[in-house]
């Protein structure tokens, strides 16, 4: 066995020493000065950090000042909201703390933006008025019974996932396509929601008459999508379709899920046919199937007209 040189070991001694020497130095950079793309930490400094404390302040999880300095009180907060939205709560803002913040941990992207979207999707730490919208009609339906402000906290969070449980959805919290056509909204910040009658409408109004009545007469399916109009044009409901549609316990397609099966050609015809105008029930506002119902207060009412299996009232 040869014997190693001195001069070979002194070099190898000096390439470790340099290789330790770069491991410290990064290792030492994470806690001070500006933030790094990876995540926020206690030392961190700069815009993310008053962003991040921003957030926690207007959601009532911090209540120091929004400084752009990550110190001792910032790092409880981000434990508090860690621990209360299901997060390892290890007080440091990685990848996943800044995602239910709503935000980036890179120093370069931008925070929860004016219109409240990211991937076209709203989710914890969105704020603008597509949220105000959502919030709006989970309150007037039952779900939400905080403030229409335009962010997305916790609160907001949960009234989302209580609507995607009771409507048969991905309860994640988040509101993607699927949830955003189930709210009757769209998540572009240019297309407009409210009362006029959109595509979305009319597949909403769709899967209705799908889930509620095919195989009836096609005068009945028409008669379906036509109380709903009635209801959105009564003061007694809500004035809008996705609003009577999700209104708590007003159609069984919506607790059973069947609202979410896709429509058949029949139904989008029915559907378009009542918004053209044709009421087959003369404003009725409720029908029931009398086999099948079992609300005494349903069943009490005088019945106006019977279309296949339902009776209109």
């Amino acid at each position: 066995m040869k014997a190693i040189s001195a001069k070979r070991l002194c070099a190898a001694l000096i390439v470790l020493l340099l290789v330790a020497g770069a491991v410290l130095a990064a290792v030492c950079s994470v806690g001070a000065g500006d933030a790094d793309a990876a995540s926020l930490r206690q030392g961190s400094t700069g815009d993310k950090v008053s962003e991040m404390q921003r957030k926690l302040k207007n959601w009532g999880y911090y209540d120091g000042a929004v400084d752009g300095i990550f110190g001792s009180g910032t790092r409880e907060a981000v434990i508090y909201f860690q621990r209360a939205n299901g997060l390892s709560a290890d007080g440091i803002v990685g990848s996943a703390t800044a995602a239910a913040l709503g935000m980036s941990s890179s120093s370069s992207s931008p925070g929860g933006g004016s219109a409240g979207s990211s991937g076209g999707t709203l989710r914890q730490g969105s704020t603008g008025d597509k949220v105000s919208e959502m919030q709006r009609k989970l309150k007037n339906w039952g779900y939400y019974d905080g403030a229409v402000d335009g962010i997305f906290g916790s609160g907001t969070r949960e009234a989302v996932i209580y609507f995607q449980r009771a409507n048969g959805l991905g309860a994640d919290g988040v509101v993607g396509s699927r949830t955003a056509a189930a709210l009757g909204m769209t998540l572009s910040s240019s297309s407009s929601s409210g009362g006029g009658n959109t595509s979305s409408d009319l597949t909403l109004l769709a899967r209705v008459v799908y889930g509620e009545a095919r195989g009836e007469p096609y005068t009945g399916q028409v008669a379906v999508a036509a109380v709903v109009l009635n209801r959105v044009r009564s003061s007694g409901f809500p004035n809008t379709i996705a609003g009577v549609v999700y209104q708590a316990g007003a159609f069984d397609c919506v607790s059973d899920g069947q609202i979410n099966l896709t429509p058949d050609d029949t139904a989008y015809k029915a559907a378009q046919d009542a918004m053209n105008g044709w009421d087959p029930t003369y404003g009725c506002l409720f029908y029931y199937n009398p086999r099948t119902a079992t609300s005494a207060w349903m069943l009490s009412r005088p019945v106006k007209l019977v279309i296949g299996d339902h009776n209109f009232c």
